[in-house]
């Protein structure tokens, strides 16, 4: 390993956040009178189901790609889950839909990958021709417009993940046509997790402290499994009515930032302009309103390029690895081939010049030699055409 900051898909807190005045900007939906926080997203989805009154008799459809904790907090609420098939462009897969409409139907499950809206007021629409409820998952893509309108507003419900865009330990908010109830568990103070973000900050500024952290990481993940060999844990509900931490609270108004979209924007078209060929194609283009929350690579080896680029201090994720056990895997190839190799490096406002330089390099030096088989929604197993190379990713 090469003595370098260490570089996370995370935003990290400054530690002069402290010391900040209140920006006085709130963004939606924290603009919002009927917005509420809880301490997880997948706690603000549990109480959003129960607040439109969704049940045993309902079913909700819900995308084949997903993380697996939004699965299993509708699953805790009591909705019976029919998956669907995205197309190409990771947009719901009309005839997949189609397939799946009975009467027992009551919800689409709409997620806005990675801070790039979904055409919502399509899906609405096809919602009301359907006498359906549209759910807007936005975890990752708080801050997110559509046309100047914030995602999360087309819906009947709108979920997002506000510490996917700020450094804050918690916070899942959602807004519904019929406000939830507020949080009522024991407030936590939050400090150990807040230092553990502020030490995140210090080890993208610090090489030294970088290297330390990239280091030990492994060690404390060994442990954590040791402990645990559960692989679905991640997707465990908790307790649906935690408040978000009382330092959440405290500093979420000191971090929103009205240019932090925008920024996001400029730090993932610098590495599209550089490793563009490297991108899946739904993230080829960047849209206006997107807040982009990482940046997509494909891979025929993501678990190998991930390893060479720890080398070099960046921390990308193959999120949504696991699928929540419900689903049926084999019949969604399309979707398993995403979780399999499409890994991701950071784009958040906190990162400097340098720190974009370092995560382009990474990925050039990471990758060279290597070949990327687009991935292609026609029987993508099966297909022996789709066993050879069709671009460099150099």
């Amino acid at each position: 390993m090469l003595f370098a900051r260490r570089l996370s898909i995370w935003p990290t807190l400054p530690l002069n956040v402290h010391f900040r005045n209140d920006s006085g900007w709130l963004p939606f939906p924290l603009n919002d009178g009927g917005c509420r926080i809880f301490s997880r997203a997948r706690h603000a989805i549990w109480h959003a189901c129960r607040t439109l009154g969704l049940g045993s008799r309902d079913v909700v459809l819900v995308p084949a790609y997903h993380h697996g904790c939004e699965i299993e907090a509708l699953i805790q609420a009591g909705v019976k889950i029919r998956y669907y098939e995205l197309n190409e462009l990771l947009e719901p897969d009309v005839k997949s839909l189609e397939q799946q409409l009975t009467s027992d139907v009551s919800v689409l499950y709409l997620i806005h990958y990675l801070g790039f809206p979904q055409d919502a007021k399509r899906w609405r629409q096809w919602c009301n021709e359907n006498d359906l409820l549209l759910f807007e998952d936005a975890a990752q893509a708080f801050l997110s417009e559509i046309d100047g309108q914030p995602v999360g507003t087309f819906g009947h419900a709108g979920v997002f993940c506000l510490y996917k865009t700020y450094g804050i330990p918690d916070g899942g908010a959602v807004v519904t046509i019929v406000p939830p109830g507020r949080p009522t568990s024991e407030l936590q103070w939050g400090g150990w997790r807040v230092f553990k973000r502020h030490v995140n900050w210090v080890a993208e500024r610090s090489a030294l402290i970088g290297s330390v952290h990239l280091f030990i990481k492994p060690f404390t993940k060994l442990l954590r499994r040791k402990k645990n060999h559960n692989p679905y844990k991640e997707f465990e509900m908790g307790d649906p009515f935690s408040p978000p931490l009382a330092l959440t609270t405290k500093l979420l108004p000191k971090l929103v930032d009205e240019t932090t979209a925008a920024r996001r924007r400029e730090n993932y078209q610098f590495l599209l302009d550089e490793h563009r060929l490297l991108v899946p194609r739904p993230f080829q283009t960047l849209p206006q309103g997107a807040s982009p929350f990482a940046f997509p690579i494909e891979s025929n080896d993501a678990d190998a390029v991930l390893k060479k680029l720890r080398r070099y201090g960046i921390e990308g994720l193959l999120f949504w690895r696991n699928a929540h056990p419900s689903l049926p895997a084999e019949k969604f190839p399309f979707s398993m081939a995403f979780r399999n190799r499409v890994f991701a490096v950071p784009v958040h406002q906190e990162l400097t010049t340098s720190e974009l330089l370092q995560i382009s390099e990474a990925v050039h030096k990471s990758i060279i030699g290597n070949h990327t088989i687009p991935i292609a929604n026609d029987s993508y197993s099966s297909n022996p055409k789709n066993n050879r190379p069709l671009h460099s990713t150099r």
